[in-house]
């Protein structure tokens, strides 16, 4: 039987019982639909990731703290490592203002503006900046968010221009005014050791030496590594010429951790998302084990006018075929318009299903394989009939 003749067949067998099978499509769309959205949301939170993490310095530093503190002589010995693009100090200090609201403890951290954007995790010092500049030259100083508005509310708490007085809670300086010139937007960045972007202060080191530390050491350095491929080799070294009381380590290794729980929270989504999909097949079994019932006087004549077994076993695949396919396509289709309308909250991030190729072959292909699988059973049962018995059967 050619297969243009088998394909007319299946259809019109399928219009005949159309309510068992529109029943089975729409079983198969709800089914994609899961499927691909559940792929679609894992992979914009895989990219969603991606972003945060290529927007800070994580990916491609190395990380040296210390409680005793590190010099510039240390600094100088990390930038002359092999695969080391250039490194900078921190230091920083707990800090108490008084505001509207009452007492608060916050971080004083001296950092150079350059680099900034990138420890916080912005593109640019203006991507920073919500009022003011972000010129922090001498005691000027750039406030962040937490600071300077009330987080339950909204309310401006300081503004540009204001003086702050902040009591230093370590080191001989005991207290210091310094002077508003920006407030800083919120933003996530890195939240590295006893530091929170959202409730810091940023002070220029010069200014932060000559007026409260007395003493030109660093809590931190930061490292930038040339390219992620360097990164054991520079940790490596970094950890050979440290100091003993420093301790070492990279993002990366975190950052690798993080990308593995992402994969795997993709899967996992993937394959509850696939129970659907078996549900659907369940169904198609269901819906062919009663088709070869009420169709066994059909299949005899069939037998009995020249169709061999294998084209009956070929006219049910097909059928399936036919259902799996049009439904898929359509489940296909309505995830592609509900990912452009639906937002989802994951983990802080508001997401939007990203249907990729990979997410419309998946959806396709895993839905017409189970299907034919599961209609296997009672097309070979239709297959194997005996033609004499069909002609009989009432």
């Amino acid at each position: 039987m050619k297969f243009s003749d088998c394909a007319l067949l299946a259809l019109a067998s399928l219009r005949e019982k159309r309510g068992r099978t529109l029943g089975a499509v729409l079983g198969v769309i709800i089914a994609v639909v899961a499927l691909s959205l559940a792929l679609g949301i894992g992979e914009s939170f895989q990219r969603a990731f991606r972003e945060q993490i290529e927007k800070t310095l994580a990916a491609t530093s190395v990380y040296v703290i210390s409680s005793v503190g590190l010099t510039d002589a240390d600094l100088a010995y990390y930038k002359s490592i092999y695969g080391v693009k250039d490194a900078f100090g921190i230091t920083f200090r707990n800090v108490k203002l008084v505001d509207p609201s009452g007492v608060k403890t916050a971080i004083l951290v001296a950092i150079e503006p350059k680099w900034l954007p990138e420890f916080i995790g912005v593109r640019s010092l203006e991507d920073f900046i919500e009022e003011g500049s972000c010129d922090i030259n001498g005691l000027g100083v750039i406030v962040s968010s937490e600071l300077w508005k009330d987080p339950q509310t909204g309310r401006k708490l300081r503004d540009v221009g204001e003086t702050l007085s902040v009591q230093i809670l370590e080191g001989k300086v005991s207290q210091v005014t310094l002077f508003i010139v920006g407030l800083a937007k919120g933003a996530g960045g890195i939240r590295g050791p006893s530091l929170n972007p959202e409730n810091s202060i940023y002070i220029e080191p010069e200014a932060f030496f000559i007026y409260i530390a007395k003493k030109r050491v660093y809590n931190m350095i930061v490292i930038i590594v040339k390219d992620s491929k360097y990164i054991k080799t520079v940790e490596r070294e970094v950890r050979a010429i440290s100091p003993p009381y420093a301790r070492v380590f990279s993002p990366a290794v975190m950052i690798s951790q993080v990308s593995i729980f992402v994969t795997a929270l993709q899967t996992i989504l993937g394959v509850i998302s696939s129970v659907g999909v078996g549900v659907t097949a369940l169904w198609v079994f269901d819906s062919m084990t009663i088709s070869v019932i009420q169709r066994t006087k059909e299949i005899g004549i069939l037998k009995a006018i020249g169709f061999r077994s294998r084209d009956i076993l070929l006219l049910f695949l097909t059928e399936a075929t036919f259902i799996s396919i049009i439904g898929s396509i359509s489940g296909v289709v309505i995830a592609m318009l509900l990912s452009s309308l639906i937002r989802i909250p994951v983990f802080g991030y508001a997401l939007k299903a990203i249907i990729t190729p990979t997410t419309i072959l998946i959806s396709i292909i895993l839905p017409i394989l189970a299907n034919l699988l599961a209609s296997l059973i009672p097309a070979r049962r239709a297959a194997s009939l005996d033609p004499v018995r069909a002609l009989r059967y009432e």
